[in-house]
Formats: C-alpha cells, sequence, structure tokens
C-alpha cells in the first residue's frame, strides 16, 4: 500500500514538473517573440506615422445652459413622489 502511495506521487510530481515545464517554455517563446517583435518594429519604423489625437469641438447646439429653477423644482418634486410611491 506505501509503495502505491508513493508511486502515486511521485507520477503526481513528474507529471506537475513536466506541465510547468511546457508553460515555461511556452511563456519564454511568447516573450521572445513579442521582444522580436518590438526589435522589428524599432528597426523598420513605419511610414506611417499616427495622427495626432484632435480635439473635440462642441457644436453650437450642444452648450452647457441653465436649467430653469421651475424645472429643478419640478424634477425634484417628481423624484421625491415616486420615491414615496415605491417604499
Amino acid at each position: 500500500m506505501n509503495s502505491e502511495i508513493s508511486a502515486q506521487l511521485t507520477e503526481a510530481a513528474t507529471l506537475m514538473l513536466v506541465g510547468m515545464g511546457f508553460v515555461f517554455a511556452f511563456l519564454t517563446l511568447l516573450i521572445g517573440g513579442i521582444k522580436a517583435i518590438e526589435l522589428f518594429c524599432l528597426k523598420f519604423p513605419s511610414a506611417q506615422t499616427a495622427a495626432p489625437a484632435q480635439t473635440r469641438k462642441t457644436l453650437p447646439g450642444n452648450q452647457p445652459h441653465k436649467t430653469d429653477p421651475a424645472t429643478v423644482a419640478a424634477i425634484s418634486a417628481a423624484i421625491h413622489l415616486h420615491r414615496q410611491s415605491t417604499k
């Protein structure tokens, strides 16, 4: 019985180490590939450069405006009434 458990633990450890080795190798290749692409892009920059971000212009109809105090009072009353009725 002890030898069965020992054999299973040895097999589990071997499987774990093989799996970790594959993951390590894959991540190493992935990082190496990313670094190779970085070096390629630095050595051969693209002819097309990124356009600078343009500032957003507000349209004349979208200008912020003051809300009428009567409208604010009506909205506040409606919210208060809604909260009272949903309790």
